[in-house]
């Protein structure tokens, strides 16, 4: 991402959890509170791509890039959600959440869980516009940082009690080092999503169309790492970790015609 301006995925993101939160049929998928806190960190024109009457727009836009790629958002959302759940109630008193964005996760939770520490690490042009929307409290921290220049170790405290990450959205946009050093500083349980090659070897959503690299290329957040599933049990143990479980969305719910592509992993530090 450009280092003056907030992330372009970050506010599609928010977006489309906005929007999907006034459809009908699709509101159910979204997180209760997540699309108020969302539509906090858009600006007006970026609000108004969410309205009921622009429907259309925004369906067409989907289906000329990613097509099921704003409900795919959604339930990788709810899948992480769970994983962070089961982690909290197995003595997790720390949620890290790395390239936050404008993710509501932290936001959400902390107030039913004020035992448990929260902490979101985001680039600081991101997260301003974080911290108008969700001011920071008693158990909840924001920690601005390029990750591109600074490395996780540097920026964080080592934890003091149990824990689990959360990399969202974000292993896609480093190299195979950055990813080595990001798993190197971590501890404790993690959660992540991880782009699959597809069957030519591009980094790309599966179903993925020639203006969706080309909307990348424009914002400058190309797509840089990927892994196969058959590979994540031997990528994990060599970093010390070892799979609990991973979902494909896309095979998991054949009938809502998801983006492909995109797995979400949950692995636990060995001990």
């Amino acid at each position: 991402m450009r280092a003056d301006r907030p992330s372009s995925t970050a506010a599609l993101i928010a977006a489309a959890t906005v929007f999907l939160s006034r459809d009908r049929a699709l509101a159910r998928f979204v997180p209760a509170g997540a699309a108020a806190i969302c539509a906090r960190c858009l600006t007006a024109l970026q609000l108004l791509s969410t309205r009921r009457g622009l429907r259309w727009l925004a369906l067409t836009a989907e289906r000329a890039t990613i097509p099921g790629l704003l409900l795919h958002f959604m339930l990788r959302k709810r899948w992480i959600e769970q994983a962070v759940r089961g982690a909290i109630a197995r003595g997790a008193r720390e949620v890290v959440v790395v390239g936050a964005g404008y993710d509501t996760l932290a936001a959400r939770l902390a107030p039913e869980f004020p035992g448990v520490r929260f902490i979101e690490v985001d680039h600081p042009a991101t997260q301003a516009v974080k911290r108008v929307a969700v001011p920071a409290s008693a158990n909840l921290q924001f920690v601005a940082a390029d990750l591109a220049r600074v490395p996780l170790r540097q920026v964080l405290s080592p934890a003091r009690e149990p824990s689990v990450t959360i990399a969202e959205g974000l292993l896609m946009y480093l190299t195979a080092a950055e990813v080595d050093a990001l798993f190197d500083a971590l501890a404790g349980e993690i959660v992540f999503t991880v782009m699959e090659p597809a069957p030519d070897g591009r980094i790309a959503f599966h179903n993925a169309t020639w203006l969706e690299r080309a909307l990348l290329a424009l914002w400058k957040e190309p797509f840089k790492w990927a892994i196969p599933r058959e590979a994540l049990g031997d990528f994990l143990g060599a970093r010390g970790f070892r799979l609990r479980e991973y979902a494909d969305l896309a095979q998991a719910h054949p009938e809502l015609r998801l983006a492909r592509g995109e797995l979400v992993v949950h692995a636990m530090r060995n001990t």
